[in-house]
């Protein structure tokens, strides 16, 4: 295969690059609905407590009543015209644990849109919310915890992105779950994430959705513009042959997972008016965590989307009023035209990225004490590839700064590039212009 030598480059903004929208994905976007989701909240909410401990015998009250009717749902959105949605189920007992006084069923549920490319049946995107909530004291099982930002607004959207992309037809599955047992400790969704893993599914990038639909932080501030994108960069599950690599290669603001931010970014914003996300250089918030983390465990690229400005007063607290204060994570301050905003961003993402072909494989760095930066990759065995982009940005940035599109090659030489001053990624993309992930080298040539 002839290398490409790039003698002098006209490079473009990433922005500029990507304008194209695709018909099909601004309709989805649209559809999505505000209303859907203050409704879902609001019967979340209405079961007074979802405390993975509480009652599960209640048709009105508890976990499990907000387990039946979450499961009716996803029955509903699986039976609705041109769905192809197939109901999904993670059911198991926790054993007893630091919060977890004894044996507890755990019920992650949703739905599976499964792929159509009978080369990556096991490829697959999750999403998830968590619908358990908790008082103050995480092992009340009985007060009322209603939930409705923490994490009523991460199941709403679950639930509402599964219905927008029920029709679709795309190349990897996508998971829609929400999951019990996170106030626990992430418990539901590490089983969900070693189970994935044990079938055999490769998730290629998972989101949690959760505390994302409040706009007015306790800082004073009131932001309905801004998103965090939490990411971790250098794997959980780093080998030491491969933090050797990363340290020759600097890769350490580049792991899946930050890719994988960076792509969320980009499209949602292509998308979406007035929103602003931000690539956040941390696997989470000091001391805190979500469901992410538990696929992160596993190696999986995962990132938590938050809300901007959180307000502590309404997170993990007992409903009341003390001294003119409220407290209590209640219905009232959850803002449903921002959580859509927010749910229209992944669902263009979603879609695009399931419907993208397979990433370049073994990116390969060289050009170390060369004014030329050199690199080689391997490309997947998917005949939709008909071109490479080139991700660029100075070492210095977070977000990828330039970007140029090339046809099918498997190495290209930049002259007068220095690596030293530069960060490189590769993906693929099919003659739609949807795009794989960005891959930064994980070889040093």
């Amino acid at each position: 295969m002839r290398v490409p030598i790039i003698l002098a480059l006209t490079l473009v903004s990433a922005l500029a690059a990507q304008e194209v929208r695709h018909p099909r994905v601004e309709a989805l976007v649209q559809s999505v609905d505000a209303k859907r989701l203050q409704a879902t909240v609001a019967k979340l909410v209405s079961f007074g407590t979802r405390n993975t401990l509480s009652d599960t015998a209640s048709d009105t009250r508890g976990i499990g009543a907000s387990r039946k009717w979450l499961a009716a749902e996803f029955d509903a959105l699986e039976s609705g015209s041109g769905s192809r949605l197939q109901p999904f189920e993670d059911r198991f007992t926790a054993e007893p644990g630091p919060r977890i006084p004894k044996a507890v069923e755990i019920v992650n549920l949703g739905v599976v849109l499964p792929g159509t490319d009978p080369a990556r049946m096991k490829d697959a995107i999750v999403l998830t919310g968590h619908y358990d909530s908790r008082a103050s004291d995480v092992l009340d099982a009985t007060s009322d915890a209603p939930g409705a930002v923490d994490d009523g607004s991460g199941t709403a959207m679950a639930l509402e992105l599964a219905r927008v992309l029920a029709a679709e037809r795309p190349a990897v599955s996508i998971y829609f779950v929400a999951v019990a047992g996170e106030e626990q400790g992430l418990v539901g969704s590490s089983h969900l994430a070693k189970r994935l893993k044990s079938e055999g599914v490769r998730v290629l990038a998972m989101v949690s959705v959760d505390i994302a639909g409040n706009t007015e932080g306790q800082d004073g501030v009131k932001d309905n513009v801004h998103g965090r994108l939490w990411s971790e960069g250098v794997v959980a599950s780093e080998t030491p042959e491969q933090r050797k690599l990363r340290l020759a290669l600097g890769t350490e603001n580049d792991g899946g997972a930050r890719e994988w931010a960076r792509y969320v970014k980009r499209v949602a914003e292509r998308y979406v008016e007035n929103l602003d996300l931000l690539v956040m250089l941390r696997r989470d918030r000091i001391a805190r965590g979500s469901d992410h983390m538990s696929f992160a465990s596993e190696g999986i690229p995962a990132i938590c989307l938050r809300e901007m400005h959180e307000h502590y007063d309404r997170q993990h607290q007992d409903v009341r009023t003390v001294a003119g204060r409220s407290y209590g994570d209640d219905l009232a301050h959850f803002d449903a035209a921002y959580a859509a905003k927010l749910a229209k961003g992944l669902a263009a993402t979603f879609w695009e990225l399931s419907h993208a072909p397979a990433p370049p494989g073994d990116v390969t760095l060289g050009g170390a004490v060369s004014p030329d930066t050199r690199l080689r990759w391997t490309l997947p065995v998917d005949p939709r590839i008909v071109g490479i982009r080139l991700y660029r940005r100075r070492a210095d940035g977070v977000v990828w700064q330039r970007v140029q599109s090339f046809p099918k090659f498997d190495r290209l030489v930049l002259k007068d590039v220095p690596p030293d001053n530069e960060v490189f990624a590769v993906a693929t993309v099919d003659a739609q212009g949807n795009e794989s992930l960005a891959v930064a080298p994980s070889r040093l040539e």
